[in-house]
């Protein structure tokens, strides 16, 4: 499902302090008290419960000659709630613009209303959702600590810790991914008063969320950065592909038949991680690479950090709970 995301359509209306979508202005001034920047805030939308959007007025070189409106929405505006939703990006954003248009007094102009049926609107950040059934809370501790251990996600680098879970690539102007619990999250952050009462929460329970953030370069250069691009399966083919990137070292011991069969120097490199160190402190970098791709081969990821008391622990964690858990959607009672 698309949870969070933004964009820019044309939208025919006042821009200034007279103009619908007018709530002042942002402005930095150096130390002398020379203007360096000023730029228009965003006013809020209320939508259902107690979510909000905010849109600001625009120009855009994508719509020369026009004014523009720049919106950040989540589906929390029309539902109240993100545990499911649609993939319909489309609509989302037809919602976005009408609710918009209602709130602030705006009549669209027919121009703006063909160009939105079109797929004329630009695409600046989407967020495809799923969750995944793990069955139980404790399965789902266990999958995001096999993920924060020995997850890494292609030229994402490693992980930073996330309130409930973990990120990959957090920081990254093209996407990054978050994993987490999301019941751990309801407790946290409550579902609205009128959301509450225990349906909701008890679908969370056993829940692992995944979910990439892809931001406008990343949109363009997969050429999606225009909403008349996006099919029906676009948001679920583009959460795959990239889900798909995260890789999970299984193999924490190498059969000793093997490891009798490798190089001293790589059966001391192996031993030494095995051991708990980290092996970035104590190697080169050409070296810690050149090591890192021998020992690959073998299931065995050095660059992942192994904690000391896993280390003198026997016992691997069951990691296929990240790679076989089942895709869910909403539940059949609230079809």
């Amino acid at each position: 499902m698309i949870d969070s995301f933004e964009f820019v359509a044309p939208l025919a209306h006042q821009i200034g302090p007279d103009g619908p979508l007018y709530a002042g202005r942002v402005a930095s001034v150096d130390e002398f008290g020379e203007l360096e920047w000023d730029t228009p805030k965003r006013c809020e939308i209320a939508g259902s419960y107690e979510a909000k959007m905010t849109a600001r007025s625009c120009l855009s070189e994508e719509f020369p000659g026009r004014s523009c409106v720049f919106v950040q929405a989540s589906l929390k505006v029309f539902q109240g709630h993100n545990l499911w939703g649609t993939d319909d990006v489309s609509g989302l954003c037809l919602e976005a613009l009408s609710l918009i248009c209602v709130e602030r007094g705006i009549t669209p102009s027919a121009a703006d209303v063909e160009d939105w049926h079109r797929g004329a609107i630009s695409l600046k950040r989407v967020d495809t959702t799923y969750m995944y059934d793990l069955g139980t809370p404790q399965r789902v501790d266990t999958a995001l600590r096999a993920m924060q251990d020995r997850g890494r996600l292609k030229f994402r680098g490693g992980t930073n810790p996330h309130p409930h879970g973990v990120i990959f690539g957090k920081g990254s102007r093209r996407w990054s991914l978050m994993a987490y619990n999301k019941a751990a999250e309801l407790v946290a952050h409550p579902l609205p008063r009128g959301l509450q009462g225990g349906h909701l929460e008890a679908y969370a329970a056993g829940k692992l969320r995944i979910e990439p953030r892809i931001r406008s370069q990343e949109l363009k250069r997969r050429g999606l950065h225009l909403l008349a691009r996006w099919g029906d399966n676009t948001a679920l083919e583009l959460h795959q592909d990239l889900v798909q990137r995260l890789n999970i070292a299984e193999a924490d011991m190498i059969e000793p038949g093997t490891l009798e069969g490798l190089s001293g120097r790589l059966q001391v490199a192996y031993q030494a991680w095995v051991d708990g160190h980290d092996l970035r402190r104590m190697l080169s970098r050409p070296t810690f690479y050149r090591y890192r791709a021998e020992l690959l081969e073998h299931g065995v990821d050095i660059a992942l950090k192994r904690p000391r008391e896993e280390a003198a622990r026997s016992n691997v964690v069951p990691l296929r709970l990240v790679l076989e858990a089942r895709m869910v959607g909403a539940p059949e009672w609230a079809q």
